[in-house]
């Protein structure tokens, strides 16, 4: 059995703390989500868990014998020369071997060694299957790499297909604890599903960061929120996880506004009797609990707030109807055609999402409309009044290097745009007020394209031209960026292998083809459903997948009815707290009163009666130090049974 045990770790870095004295186990059959805003220490605790970054205290154990997946950064010169299968399939342990040691052990009647080699056998069918040539090539193809790829040097792929090769090889080599960062990067629509298929019949420990809330839902069973005020682990995928966060959030809020209520009643009762002898212990009494309930607010205060996005777009001008024409477009490289013969109109109002492959030139077709590139034949013709914002991840060239990144922006920002409109949208892409006064050669590439991006969102431009605009953001940024895509009221097109990004924001899906564009008059989803349809048609679905379905509603109905019994333990609990409460009050007052009539000298002209003034007073004093004995116990109570009902 896989299992990753975490025990009391703790990293930090320049002066501050990541995470403390963080412990838990991860058993076979977990697939971990590590989610948080950017820097919170996702990456950091995935290398901590692989060994790849010792922490400042506690410790990571594994079973002995466990196998770790890690994909690492850099690939070694060597490597470059290898071909592609070779490169995979050297973690592999040679099958041609194992069969020349079986042969060598048959021809000389080693029966001892035949044994050895029998179970030895069985092990790597076990591990690797019976023929792991076949299943490295099904992993490469999965992953969109074509058979005819296979022979290629490692040196003679880009960057992103460097990428898919690293990964291929970690899946390929079998491990039974798997530790993927950001595993959806580099990869297209195709093979970000195809990763969501294997890792979903993944056996073993898998922990994984990615910023792809699609990726996250059907990828995770499991989630570790960083970023907080300490670290949150929940059962379950992402969305149920927001679900349950934002139902906390909320339920702090509320509590957060009954505390303010609460320690404003003590503290008037505070500043009523302070300064009375009679009354020092009770107000006494009253300071501490204030003390405790403003503790009490401040850690709720964190998670009692939400972030809105202040933002709306400038009104861009209404433009032609026509936004863009092409005319038998054509584009090719100088050893191969890529497309040829496209014809498309791109009308007003069109929030398009330009989908296919990668390799089928998608970004190609995106830099022939910006006229970056020039079309082996035909044209594009832009319509009048058109004004075209253009993001990519090569944008940054447009920025100057030795400039701040607040005269930057408002460089290349609309004139009309205010301080507050600047500073809201940097904000939106992670660019506080620490960075305001950084220069643009100090910033990582990351932090280059989330800059290019924010202009766009300050000029007037009328039709916005997108290729990967949600890389380099962490899951709030997406969907802030989400959010204000959706409330654009021009027209767009964005190549994106984001899948929220398309449901949300677009309105038509094409698909690029080599011969034409398959124009879907749909929303993502629906273009998703109907191509799943297609494919699955013949296989509908198994008996397992509707009893999964069956569980996570048994499961649901479970936790809401644990949740409605503490909500009927804890009404008379609070019945009870309100009239105790109620009861002290008229103890108090009653006390007040016969404080005044003790302190009248014209009360003792009657002693008998002044007597039994005193004997009351001193019955009351006792029964209030009972009281609110009795409250402090229920306090106590009440909040253990609302964390309960929160946890749930």
């Amino acid at each position: 059995m896989s299992k990753i045990t975490v025990q009391a770790v703790s990293k930090s870095y320049s002066g501050v703390d990541l995470f403390t004295g963080l412990s838990m186990e991860i058993h076979s059959g977990t697939r971990l989500a590590l989610v948080g805003p950017n820097g919170c220490g996702k990456s950091t605790l995935l290398k901590i868990m692989a060994g790849e970054v010792a922490p400042d205290s506690g410790k990571v154990t594994m079973p002995k014998g466990s196998q770790v997946g890690f994909v690492h950064q850099e690939l070694l010169g060597a490597d470059l020369e290898k071909k592609l299968e070779d490169f995979v399939l050297e973690v592999l342990p040679s099958w041609s071997e194992f069969w020349r040691d079986w042969r060598q052990a048959l021809k000389a009647g080693d029966d001892a060694s035949l044994i050895r080699l029998h179970q030895r056998q069985e092990e790597l069918e076990l591990q690797y299957g019976y023929n792991p040539e076949h299943r490295a090539h099904a992993i490469l193809q999965g992953l969109g790499f074509s058979p005819s790829a296979f022979g290629r040097r490692i040196g003679e792929l880009s960057g992103g297909w460097r990428e898919r090769a690293k990964l291929a090889r970690v899946l390929v080599e079998g491990a039974d604890i798997l530790f993927l960062d950001e595993p959806t990067n580099h990869l297209d629509l195709e093979a970000v599903e195809w990763l969501e298929s294997y890792v979903q019949g993944f056996q073993g420990v898998l922990v994984f960061v990615a910023h792809d809330r699609y990726f996250l839902d059907h990828a995770a069973n499991r989630i570790l929120f960083l970023g907080g005020e300490r670290p949150v682990l929940r059962d379950g995928n992402f969305s149920q996880f927001l679900e349950w966060y934002a139902e906390r959030s909320e339920q702090a809020r509320r509590q957060a506004e009954k505390l303010r209520a609460e320690i404003g009643k003590k503290q008037a009762f505070v500043d009523r009797f302070r300064y009375k002898a009679t009354k020092a212990r009770q107000a006494q009494s009253r300071l501490g609990q204030i003390n405790k309930l403003q503790n009490e607010l401040e850690s709720l205060t964190p998670e009692a707030r939400t972030r809105t996005l202040s933002f709306s777009w400038p009104e861009p001008e209404r433009g032609n109807q026509t936004v863009l024409s092409a005319v038998d477009l054509s584009f090719s490289f100088p050893d191969a055609p890529l497309f040829s013969g496209l014809n498309f109109h791109i009308y007003r109002g069109q929030k398009i999402g330009l989908v296919g492959p990668n390799g089928r030139g998608k970004s190609t077709l995106i830099k022939l409309i910006t006229g970056s590139l020039q079309p082996s034949s035909g044209k594009v013709n832009l319509g009048s009044s058109i004004t075209t914002g253009y993001f990519s991840q090569h944008q940054t060239d447009i920025l100057r290097p030795s400039f701040t990144i607040m005269s930057e922006i408002k460089r290349l920002a609309s004139p009309s745009s205010s301080d507050f409109q600047l500073k809201s949208v940097l904000g939106l892409f992670l660019l506080g007020e620490r960075y305001w006064d950084k220069k643009v050669q100090d910033l990582s590439g990351g932090e280059k394209n989330r800059l290019v991006l924010s202009t766009l969102f300050l000029s007037r431009a009328n039709f916005l031209i997108l290729d990967e605009p949600t890389n380099h953001l962490d899951i709030e940024s997406r969907e802030a960026l989400i959010e204000a895509l959706g409330a654009y009221a021009g027209t767009m097109l964005v190549v994106a292998h984001d899948r929220y990004l398309l449901s949300e924001v677009v309105n038509e899906i094409w698909e690029l083809h080599p011969n034409g564009i398959v124009e879907h008059n749909c929303g993502f989803d629906e273009y998703h459903e109907r191509k799943k349809v297609q494919e699955a048609s013949q296989n509908p679905p198994s008996r397992i997948e509707r009893a999964v379905r069956q569980d996570q509603k048994q499961k649901k109905r479970e936790a809401a009815e644990i949740r409605n019994r503490v909500y009927q333990q804890m009404k008379p609990l609070r019945k009870k707290y309100e009239r105790l409460e109620a009861e002290l009050e008229a103890n108090l007052a009653e006390q007040d009163s016969l404080e005044r009539q003790l302190a009248d000298p014209g009360t003792y002209g009657d002693a008998q009666a002044a007597r039994e003034l005193g004997q009351r007073f001193s019955a009351l004093q006792v029964k209030a130090e009972e009281v609110m004995g009795d409250l402090a116990y229920l306090e106590k109570e009440l909040q253990e049974l609302e964390e309960q009902r929160v946890e749930t």
